[in-house]
């Protein structure tokens, strides 16, 4: 196809409605490539103006939620010489977050030595949301807002192989509320409800930010301790019962008084699967539940006499 002799492709870059910058390759021994141009694109996503961006390192735009993975298989693909194409958080000047589905492409001269590194990046906020919504709705138990059984059970599997296959511990505990029934006996299914939701609030400031949530069934709940030894376990586990124990739940019906009972376990080997482990941190809620409630209990160690035959 011929062009018109007055058209450049510059002409299309510059007007594209995908950001594009090109970072520029030094010759110095260990410097970094900086920016050398932006299109308009690239200023209205970004916030930043041609003169701000001009001289940046290609990475000035990640943040503390930027995945440092994803930058570093980036680099590593530069480094190379190979193109690549991820999707990468970014932030704007004002500190917005917004993903962008990204292009990166080394480019290079006559001699063969890399000259330059092009990057197309197309706005994909949306979609990720869209994603994140679905994913959301795939994963969640619909009243409470805790993780569903399924989801629950995928995340603990993965715990199971990092233990395995790296000795990395992880702990279980099961929580009951206690009486539950006698609350929607009482004062009916709504403000049963409720407390549920209530109660899943609670535990979610209560946990740490790694941990996992899950609705079992009914008013019982688990909640995965990824690195928690049955003792650090143990800890989480007291301040989860402490946070339904100290106030009493507002519903629809008044105010009613809740209390939890724990039972916690640390997997090990001879669990063979999340289940094993599940059934062991069931056994100590049981011991919780006839020991008066409102406790948490550690589950015991499995002997080393079964734990051998099962090994074996």
């Amino acid at each position: 196809m011929k062009l018109d002799a007055d058209f450049s492709f510059s002409d299309i870059v510059a007007k594209a409605n995908d950001a594009v910058f090109v970072a520029t390759v030094s010759d110095q021994a260990g410097a970094k490539p900086k920016i050398s141009y932006v299109n308009e694109a690239f200023c209205r996503l970004s916030g930043y103006s041609e003169q701000e961006a001009i001289g940046k390192l290609p990475d000035f735009q990640d943040g503390a939620e930027t995945d440092a993975e994803t930058r570093d298989k980036i680099d590593d693909a530069i480094k190379a010489g190979r193109h690549t194409r991820t999707r990468l958080l970014q932030y704007t000047k004002t500190g917005e977050t917004y993903w962008v589905d990204m292009n990166v492409m080394p480019l290079f001269g006559a001699d063969g030595k890399m000259t330059h590194i092009a990057a197309i990046q197309r706005d994909v906020t949306e979609d990720v949301k869209r994603e994140e919504e679905l994913l959301s709705l795939a994963t969640t138990d619909d009243l409470t807002g805790a993780k569903n059984r399924r989801h629950f059970m995928e995340r603990a599997e993965l715990e199971v192989h990092r233990l395995r296959r790296h000795r990395v511990p992880f702990s279980v505990a099961l929580l009951d509320l206690d009486h539950f029934k006698q609350v929607n006996d009482t004062h009916g299914h709504q403000a049963g409800d409720e407390v549920l939701k209530e109660a899943v609030q609670r535990w979610q400031k209560g946990r740490r930010p790694f941990d996992t949530l899950g609705r079992i069934g009914g008013e019982e709940f688990a909640i995965l301790l990824p690195g928690a030894d049955a003792d650090a376990a143990m800890i989480v586990a007291e301040r989860l019962r402490a946070v339904i124990d100290d106030a009493p739940f507002d519903t629809i019906d008044g105010e009613i008084d809740v209390t939890v009972s724990i039972g916690v376990a640390e997997a090990e080997d001879a669990d063979n699967t999340i289940e094993g482990t599940l059934g062991r941190a069931d056994a100590a809620l049981y011991h919780s539940k006839h020991a008066g409630r409102n406790r948490a209990t550690k589950a015991s160690p499995i002997p080393t006499k079964r734990r051998k035959v099962v090994e074996g």
